[in-house]
């Protein structure tokens, strides 16, 4: 409802009120003439000796036959502002008290929202404790990749959990395996050195070219990949920034048309089974979104840009596999949180549909202040051990996931839902308003059919 729709609301229900409240006193003041009457006529009947009649009897008031004839809206809205032309207020319509007693119904509908997603000690509790929990995990047994010594620091064994992740990867797709999807899911965008291109990529090496190129990532390469293989093309980031879209020699680009369909699905299992050909690989793939780091040239890390460390950090082991093994602290956050979570709902007489919640605000906060503790910890697991390779990104993609619409909420969703609460409120106040008009339209004009505001 726009506001001119709202003011021309106010404005009727204002002269609405004013007629009820003149047409009100009429009837007070007949009421007392016809009681001062009825007394003198009593008075009278007494004089004369003659007995009064049993007070307290009704007399039961015949049904109209035919309702009135309802005016337009537009009648009533065009009375409505030659009455008061000058814009309304609530002040037009209700006096102190019926203004001070509709604030407090507000008030209270905005206590009872702000109830509703306000994080109670219980869920403080949970947070906390599956956030100390999975940042005990990362800093005890995810720890860094197996490294030989990175920027000075001292050569490290890895953590439990990261090479059990990559003996199991290893165990799975052993090297003949290996050598076997290799052969069957050939792609355009796998140049390990400069050999064969027509345009440089700077640092493009055989420990380094799955990083360079995009459609080795493990997210956004279904997309590269798929679009590389269609053009048999190459595209790549180099170690200086640059991104590089270039052609690859003896390869023609797929057909566009009638076969586009079934192009573009062989193309997506080969980007399937040439990634997995490389998962287990001694270097592996890179983390998710890794290679985009490569833009950023600029940082001093020991004198070295954040391009610099992220690709040292892929060399030193920093790849797939020890990311899904970062990734456990994320998922045990998600479990402990969500599993007690519903619980308490059922606790709380709820039904197994009603508490497995997905996008409950509460839950949501209880997430992101859960993963908040874990990227703390880790934060201070990096600072302790002054190596980069400690950094947990899986946490860190979660705590950003969380992030973005926890801040969205707080500066505005929470005040945009608030208002729909209270809106919802006065809708069900109105509709309630509504039936009882309709109940009482029905008992005064039998069936001449319903009134609805």
């Amino acid at each position: 409802m726009n506001g001119k729709a709202e003011d021309d609301l106010l404005r009727v229900i204002a002269v609405q009120s004013d007629a009820i409240d003149c047409n009100l006193a009429k009837a007070n003041e007949i009421s007392s003439i016809a009681d001062a009457s009825i007394g003198s006529a009593e008075a009278l009947l007494e004089g004369l000796g003659q007995s009064l009649p049993e007070r307290g009897s009704q007399v039961t008031p015949a049904k109209h036959q035919s309702r009135p004839r309802l005016r337009t809206w537009d009648e009533i809205m065009v009375e409505a502002r030659d009455a008061l032309p000058s814009e309304p207020t609530f002040a037009d319509i209700l006096d102190p008290k019926d203004m001070a007693a509709a604030e407090g119904n507000v008030a209270q509908w905005k206590a009872e929202f702000s109830g509703l997603n306000h994080l109670t000690q219980y869920d403080y509790a949970v947070s906390g404790i599956a956030g100390m929990l999975a940042g005990l995990v990362d800093i005890l047994l995810v720890k860094v990749p197996r490294h030989a010594g990175f920027l000075g620091s001292p050569a490290a064994e890895g953590g439990w959990l990261s090479n059990i992740i990559k003996e199991g990867f290893g165990q799975l797709l052993p090297e003949q395996t290996i050598r076997e999807l290799e052969r069957e899911y050939r792609v355009p965008y796998d140049p390990s050195t400069n050999m064969g291109l027509n345009v440089q990529v700077a640092g493009l090496g055989p420990r380094t070219h799955r990083m360079s190129s995009l459609g080795h990532d493990p997210l956004i390469g279904w997309i590269f990949g798929i679009r590389d293989i269609l053009a048999s093309s190459f595209t790549a980031i180099g170690s200086d920034g640059r991104l590089i879209i270039q052609p690859v020699d003896g390869r023609k680009p797929s057909d566009y048309g009638v076969d586009l369909i079934v192009n573009i699905s062989n193309a997506f299992q080969s980007v399937a089974g040439h990634m997995l050909s490389d998962v287990a690989t001694k270097a592996g793939l890179p983390p998710p979104l890794f290679g985009l780091l490569q833009f950023f040239q600029c940082g001093d890390i020991k004198g070295h840009s954040i391009s610099d460390i992220a690709r040292g950090m892929y060399r030193s082991g920093y790849d797939f596999r020890h990311f899904i093994a970062g990734s456990i602290p994320v998922l045990i956050v998600e479990f402990f949180v969500r599993i007690a979570w519903t619980v308490r709902e059922l606790s709380e007489g709820k039904s197994l549909v009603d508490a497995i919640s997905i996008g409950n605000r509460r839950l949501q906060s209880s997430l992101f202040l859960s993963h908040t503790v874990v990227v703390a910890m880790n934060a201070g697991k990096v600072a302790v051990t002054q190596n980069p390779l400690s950094i947990s990104m899986a946490q860190w993609m979660a705590f950003f996931r969380y992030l973005i619409p926890q801040a969205y909420w707080i500066l505005i969703g929470r005040e945009n839902a608030k208002a729909r609460f209270v809106q919802g409120k006065l809708e069900e106040s109105w509709a309630h308003m509504d039936t009882n008009l309709a109940t009482l339209w029905a008992e005064v004009f039998d069936d001449e059919g319903v009134a609805t505001l």
